[in-house]
């Protein structure tokens, strides 16, 4: 019987601007000194679900905050941007009929997808480019493991 990992919320700062920043939490499974990530990041940047990762404690703050990356999953995280909200869902639908995860921040109209690293980048590479050629959404390789 495996062990359930205990898990925690991370803490990801993103700066966005010269002096902006942007704060994203994440689950995460504490696992030894590291942590595995359970979540789709959706601001955060160069990092996908299932990557292991250095978090440290912020006693002032209370919460763990994301320090490295020790090991890549092989998983792909990007992000879509759709301007036509009615796409947002067949978007989705689509994606997971490819096997492809994916979480939506609806304040932002924002597709963040997790492409798991057995599934082939190619077709889903035409789907988004395809979109983007429509000018029903732009979107970001935030963190590409895939070869295409």
């Amino acid at each position: 019987m495996e062990k359930e990992l205990e898990s925690v919320k991370v803490a990801f700062v993103q700066q966005i601007n010269k002096d902006q920043y942007e704060t994203e939490t994440m689950w995460c499974d504490i696992d030894g000194d590291n942590f595995i990530i359970d979540n789709i990041p959706i601001i955060a940047k160069n990092i996908s679900l299932g990557d292991i990762i250095k978090a440290e404690y912020d006693k002032d703050d209370e919460r763990y905050y994301f320090e490295s990356l020790v090991l890549a999953s092989g998983n792909s995280t990007i992000r879509i941007f759709m301007y036509k909200d009615e796409e947002l869902e067949s978007a989705k639908k689509w994606l997971n009929e490819k096997g492809c995860e994916s979480e939506i921040l609806l304040q932002r109209n924002i597709i963040a997808v997790n492409i798991p690293k057995n599934i082939d980048y190619s077709p889903i590479k035409k789907y988004l480019e395809d979109g983007e050629g429509k000018g029903i959404w732009t979107y970001e390789e935030s963190c590409l493991e895939h070869d295409y």
